[in-house]
């Protein structure tokens, strides 16, 4: 910028004192910063001091000049916190004639540091309502602001910035608009635009090519990414990056290619881009998606330095391949936990069906005091669905949700949903899903479940058309539910309209678990022959459900015949499960042929076939006590015993009398 017009200077007469020292200018018409001031300026750490200085070269003439004021607009814009308001009064107080670009960008910037994104753009419209000075770095920071004071997937702002792009001219030309307005459209997931500026750029950096890569590969499209990756490297003639082999392997991981991941491994190794933390990151995640442990140790092991995210992702390794105890103490190892790798640790037991120790972590993590995320929280409540924690459940639910801590977000909502039902409080589950704001089809086939497990069938059957005005499809999981809730209400008609309903209007086409539904309907009905025909002419192999169904409905009516028929099934397919015999012998019992019984637990035996005692647990002050059948193990067996006798006596005087 040229130098501010210095007015004639009268004749110092004897005895004055010299002025001081003005800036010189090179030939480059940049300020050389010679003034003790400006170079203080330069080296000042705090706003106190700053403001200081400023007074100073305000009282010095100094701060009438274009570049000092820019240097303390910089100082104000880039200090922690921005000061803002400063920025704007010297912003406000620039030199004639007026603000120049850098100004004006650099003031963008301090209202985007400062998370005042509508400020910035109000700035922006005012360079572009007053024609004011503008450069590549004022759409970049327009295009930030765009995207930072947008809510959801709209780009409407971010459109408005490209069409000033393109009526200044900046489109196509400057490399440094083109990877902004491609990061923007990336980001907003309209891919389609984001590669039409992309392809229109004359010129592209590595910063162009990574940005596209990573745009594909977060949206899952996979193969788009690979290939924008491959010709960046054969015809871009670019060499990838960090950032850029992060994205890569992020699609190899979605594309399910071993060998290209290895491949990729060997040229960070022999690039020497090993050292760095993101990449050998991206390297075990990639590993881990293909459950390969020994690489994934092998990166690991080779970090020189590791984040919290290395060992948290190397826990996740381990436990996705079913090694819990090296997971479990590979996160004692850790020298720092945060609430992901707590997270990680208690989905890694509660989806190996251990949900003792999925709750007794959680306890820790409370007891260590690590706040919960939302994962956490979707971690642990299918683990007190198991148990029957409704205390520990509805303690959540108090302590995080209705407090604020964590937002109950839909997959939250339907795991607590979910952890309700199963424990039986199916008031809490229906007022949960009445009061969540959003549901998807997890949600209501959560609340079908519930309701068909607990065999309210017409509120099963009420939800589902109620589903239907709503716009969202129902699922496998939707009929499985239906056709449950009709088997245990014995509705043959509604369950075989359900069943053809499910393969015509939604093309979903049955699964095991549908015909075993079918098969228990048919078979608890009576209709022990077309049930008997369902399991024959299935499109898959009945397996241990659907025999299984059919067997019990056999035990119930009696059905000698049809009843060994699926126990031979069975026993082909577990020879070892006791339940087959059981209730092979309770059938012949029923019919009086005791030989059959002697010689069904002569075979039990010989075959070292033993009997799986009775197991249940009840909840009682927020601690789980389990009990096998005949258990006297317990404290408090004696008054069980005895409460369990009372019962008995008042069901025997109400009539009942047990099937035997």
């Amino acid at each position: 910028h040229a130098p501010p017009a210095r007015p004639p200077q009268p004749s110092p007469g004897p005895g004055t004192p010299p002025p001081p020292p003005r800036p010189a200018w090179n030939t480059n018409r940049n300020l050389v910063v010679t003034h003790p001031l400006l170079a203080l300026l330069e080296s000042c750490a705090s706003f106190p001091r700053f403001l200081q200085l400023h007074a100073l070269l305000t009282v010095s003439g100094l701060a009438a000049g274009r570049f000092p004021a820019s240097r303390l607009l910089a100082f104000c814009a880039l200090s922690t916190p921005p000061r803002v308001d400063h920025a704007a009064a010297i912003l406000a107080r620039a030199p004639a004639p007026g603000p120049n670009a850098y100004m004006l960008a650099t003031m963008m910037r301090a209202f985007l540091r400062a998370r005042l994104p509508r400020r910035a753009l109000a700035l922006f419209r005012r360079v572009v309502r007053q024609a004011l000075p503008a450069d590549a770095r004022t759409l970049v920071f327009a295009l930030k602001a765009a995207a930072a004071a947008e809510h959801g997937p709209s780009s409407a702002g971010g459109e408005g910035v490209h069409c000033v792009a393109l009526k200044w001219g900046f489109v196509g030309r400057s490399v440094l608009v083109g990877n902004a307005l491609v990061h923007f459209y990336a980001d907003h997931g309209s891919l389609a635009r984001a590669r039409r500026v992309f392809d229109e750029m004359s010129e592209r950096d590595v910063v162009s090519w990574t940005t596209m890569v990573d745009g594909y590969a977060r949206r899952g499209l996979a193969d788009d990414a690979w290939r924008v990756f491959c010709r960046m490297v054969v015809a871009g003639g670019q060499q990838p990056n960090e950032v850029t082999l992060v994205a890569a392997l992020s699609a190899i991981g979605q594309m399910g290619l071993l060998a290209l991941g290895r491949r990729v491994h060997r040229y960070v190794a022999e690039g020497g881009l090993g050292g760095s933390i993101s990449l050998a990151n991206a390297l075990i995640d990639m590993f881990r998606k293909f459950g390969c442990k020994s690489s994934a140790r092998e990166v690991f092991d080779g970090m020189a330095v590791k984040d919290v995210y290395s060992w948290t992702t190397m826990v996740n390794v381990y436990a996705k391949c079913g090694h819990l105890e090296s997971a479990a103490q590979l996160f004692e190892d850790m020298p720092r936990r945060n609430a992901v790798s707590w997270s990680c640790m208690i989905a890694a037991y509660s989806q190996a069906n251990q949900p003792e120790e999925a709750v007794r972590l959680f306890k820790k993590m409370i007891e260590e005091n690590v706040e919960p995320i939302n994962a956490t929280l979707v971690s642990v409540l299918p683990a007190c669905a198991q148990l029957g924690c409704l205390d520990l459940g509805r303690w959540i639910y108090d302590n995080y949700i209705v407090s604020g801590k964590v937002v109950l977000t839909v997959n939250l909502g339907n795991a607590f949903i979910d952890m309700y039902a199963k424990c039986g409080d199916l008031d809490a589950a229906s007022r949960l899903f009445a009061e969540m704001g959003e549901r998807n089809v997890v949600s209501w086939n959560s609340m079908v479940m519930a309701h068909a497990v607990h065999g309210q069938s017409e509120q099963v059957l009420h939800l589902f058309e109620q589903l239907k005005g709503t716009g969202i499809v129902p699922d496998e999981i939707t009929f499985l539910g239906l056709l449950s809730a009709c088997s245990h209400s014995g509705l043959v008609s509604e369950g075989r309209r359900y069943f053809k309903e499910m393969k015509m209007g939604y093309q979903i086409e049955p699964k095991a678990e549908h015909y075993a539904c079918m098969i228990d309907l048919l078979g608890k009905s009576g209709l022990l022959e077309e049930a008997l025909e369902v399991a024959k002419g299935m499109p898959m192999e009945a397996g241990e459900a659907g025999w299984g169904a059919l067997l019990n409905a056999c035990r119930v009516h009696g059905n000698v015949e049809i009843g060994e028929c699926a126990a031979d099934k069975l026993v082909k397919l577990d020879p070892s499960d006791s339940g087959i015999y059981v209730l092979m012998c309770q059938i012949y019992a029923s019919k009086s042929k005791w030989d059959q019984v002697k010689m069904l637990r002569m075979l039990m035996r010989d075959r070292g076939v033993k009997k799986n005692p009775g197991c249940s647990s009840i909840e009682v002050d927020g601690k789980c006590h389990e009990f096998l059948a005949a258990d006297v193990l317990h404290v408090h067996s004696e008054d069980i015993y005895a409460a369990l006798k009372n019962i008995y006596i008042h069901l025997k005087l109400e009539g009942y009398v047990p099937l035997t």
